[in-house]
């Protein structure tokens, strides 16, 4: 009987073991991950951009809006270079830290502001820090609801939503956070 327990005990300590390093490959890959790791080891898979808006390759709906300084907004928007899109939400954690980043981007992308649509989902009253932001670099539209003419056409379906789209209206790269903007194709 003892023996019996002797072995128990091994085999119970063996498949410890065996969970234990598991568990540790699989931390080790969630922090790859979120550290922006160089690539997937043997263990992760690979990283998929979001389905926050339009993907790759679909077009932009027809729309019809107005900017937070009154002027007429609308698909024709995306006639000139290519567009830096970003769609944020009042309330959002997610949204709060990557606008800060999206804003360095805009100020660097070619176009003066002219080339960046910041779109803002609810009351412009709690959005007013975002607005203030982004007005320098952007042109905004705040709407109040999911459903504005802006969201729909782009087809925003989490926040934040961040895009590229080619002039014509045709996404090039979308996805929650700017590294699913600048991904090589052939990692996706």
């Amino acid at each position: 009987m003892s023996i019996f327990a002797v072995s128990f005990a091994g085999l119970v300590g063996v498949l410890n073991l065996l969970l234990t390093a598991g568990v540790i490959r699989r931390l080790r890959a969630y922090d790859g991950l979120r550290a922006g790791g160089s690539g997937p080891g043997p263990w992760q898979t690979v990283y998929k951009p979001s389905r926050a808006m339009r993907a790759a390759g679909e077009r932009v709906g027809t729309f019809r809006g107005h900017t937070v300084r009154g002027e007429p907004v609308g698909d024709e928007f995306f006639a000139g270079g290519t567009t830096l899109v970003g769609a944020f939400t009042a309330g959002c954690q997610a949204c709060e830290e990557r606008l800060p980043e999206f804003a360095e981007l805009a100020a660097a992308f070619p176009g003066d502001g002219a080339r960046v649509l910041a779109l803002l989902v609810g009351d412009a009253g709690d959005l007013a820090d975002k607005i203030r932001l982004l007005e320098k670099i952007a042109t905004v539209v705040v709407e109040p609801d999911r459903s504005g003419p802006v969201g729909e056409a782009l087809g925003v379906r989490a926040y934040p939503a961040l895009a590229l789209v080619d002039p014509g209206g045709v996404v090039n790269a979308s996805g929650s956070g700017l590294e699913h903007l600048f991904l090589d194709p052939a990692e996706v």
